[in-house]
């Protein structure tokens, strides 16, 4: 499978670099006093229906079936409140267990470690200069504005750059060790304008957090987030991308699971307080969560409302931490209630978990107290069953899938190393379909469903395990399509056969709208 990644799955990592994954006066936005919970998940949270915790279950399914009949990629629903989890969704192929990745959600992580370090004495405050931190750079800084830049400017995205500083990752993946990110980033252009005046999200901020708890702590922003954050939470089996010299990205590269997800949603709900302990500074949540900083019109609509400490602020109530493809932990104080999305939304619909939170999710909070048992909690549970296990009856495969079946196709006409030639194989009966494809860097053999589900492969890709999820059906009497999803990954591949005679014309496009681009072929002897 490791050609398959590297050469069209892996494309989704090269593009999705691409995606970003004002005064300073700070505008009170009136905190909503919340009692702190008692009850602190480590494996498993407490459930109950949403009625049993004021929430109308109607209003939550009729989100589900706007989510299904839109075909909005949505991976994972979660929603707390009052500490219960109340609802619980992964759509087919996402399980529970699967990691996802969060992307510039990992930069909330980086605030709450940047809170941590700060009470510990790592960090003196958020108004010390980044150059402290960085004396050997310092050494050749000549910029005026550069010199004057604080911990404050990095975590309200305020450094006066006006263009990205850090190197997208697949570029960070292809430098040798001897790369040092922190000196590219600091020194990459002069800084435009006056720290602290302007908003412009860049990556390369956050990353420099990183590189500054690394410095201090004498561990490994991880090793630090393991001891301090993640050990408490109960949280496991983390994953994070670094740099060329081992820093941990502060912009994106962490591999969490919902519940993780909601356990950090959770944590500030409570005031950074954890089983008894005060995980993080009541105060740093408060601060970092406060809108310093003006984003209107410089982002997208899910982002217009300001800007904390790498939290974005929302403007019906509450904080949320936003990541590419539309990973989202929404923090609403004044409801108790915590809820997660993951997805692999293109960027125009990426504002959707949003408007849905808006539309169904804070309306569906009609009380503080219990509502009466509803038809609707065991309808909602019904309609969360099938989501997790779509599975249809099968349909007579046409003609056309037992004359191509078994038959090699070669690609005669390519716009570039991809797929080089590929088999199906059909049965009548059978709920799924084979596939063996060649590519540049060898070849690959899986198997996807027919039965409106997908199948998941495994792979070795030397001591690390690569699920790839399949599922196709034919869309009339000669086209066959499938669905391909990296579970590492957030986008899925589509692919669209059209035969005709011993001839094939193969339609590749990404599911994010990143791009798409076409491959022609015909039958040969195998």
């Amino acid at each position: 499978m490791k050609h398959v990644k590297k050469s069209l799955l892996g494309m989704l990592v090269v593009l999705l670099g691409l995606i970003p994954a004002c005064s300073l006066a700070p505008v009170q936005q009136g905190r909503t006093e919340v009692s702190v919970s008692t009850y602190f998940p480590n494996d498993e949270w407490p459930n109950s229906t949403p009625e049993e915790q004021g929430l109308d279950s109607t209003l939550i399914l009729q989100m589900f079936r706007e989510i299904r009949d839109e075909n909005i990629d949505i991976h994972s629903f979660l929603l707390v409140r009052n500490g219960y989890l109340v609802t619980e969704a992964y759509f087919d192929p996402y399980t529970r267990n699967i990691k996802h990745p969060v992307y510039s959600a990992t930069k909330s992580v980086i605030s709450i470690l940047t809170g941590i370090a700060m009470q510990e004495g790592y960090i003196k405050g958020v108004d010390q200069k980044v150059l402290d931190f960085f004396p050997e750079i310092a050494k050749n800084v000549t910029d005026e504005k550069l010199q004057n830049l604080t911990i404050r400017h990095l975590l309200t995205m305020s450094a006066g750059y006006n263009t990205r500083t850090i190197p997208y990752t697949d570029v960070l993946n292809t430098k040798d060790a001897s790369f040092d990110t922190v000196d590219h980033i600091l020194t990459y252009n002069s800084i435009l304008y006056q720290p602290g005046t302007t908003f412009f999200y860049d990556s390369g901020l956050p990353h420099l957090m990183s590189a500054v708890i690394q410095e201090t702590t004498g561990m490994t922003t991880r090793e630090y987030a393991q001891k301090k954050l993640f050990g408490p939470l109960g949280i496991t089996g983390v994953t994070w991308d670094t740099d060329p010299r081992g820093i941990p990205l502060g912009c994106t590269g962490l591999m969490l699971s919902p519940r993780d997800m909601a356990k950090l949603g959770y944590l500030y709900l409570n005031h950074g307080q954890w089983n008894e302990e005060q995980i993080v500074p009541d105060k740093w949540v408060d601060e970092s969560t406060t809108r310093h900083i003006d984003t209107k019109g410089l982002m997208n609509e899910a982002e217009d409302d300001g800007y904390g400490y790498y939290w974005w602020i929302d403007a019906y109530g509450g904080y949320s931490a936003h990541g590419s493809g539309g990973q989202y932990i929404f923090v609403i104080p004044r409801l108790n209630l915590v809820a997660v999305f993951t997805g692999g939304l293109a960027d125009p619909d990426f504002p959707i978990p949003s408007k849905l939170m808006e539309k169904y999710i804070l309306p569906a909070a009609t009380s503080t107290n219990a509502l009466p048992p509803s038809q609707a909690a065991s309808d909602l549970q019904a309609y969360i069953e099938h989501i997790a296990n779509p599975e249809t009856q099968l349909t007579p495969l046409p003609a056309i899938a037992h004359q191509i079946s078994g038959n090699a196709f070669q690609i005669t006409e390519t716009p570039g190393p991809y797929v080089e030639k590929f088999t199906l194989f059909f049965e009548d009966g059978e709920p799924f379909y084979r596939l063996k494809s060649t590519w540049p860097e060898g070849d690959y053999e899986g198997q996807g469903g027919l039965n409106n589900r997908f199948y998941v492969n495994e792979v070795m890709q030397g001591t690390q395990v690569d699920r790839f999820a399949l599922k196709g059906y034919w869309k009339d009497e000669r086209t066959f399509v499938e669905t391909v999803k990296n579970l590492a990954q957030l986008e899925s591949v589509i692919f669209t056969y059209t035969f005709d005679g011993k001839k094939v014309t193969l339609d590749i496009e990404s599911g994010m709208g990143l791009y798409a681009f076409q491959l022609k072929g015909e039958m040969v002897d195998d």
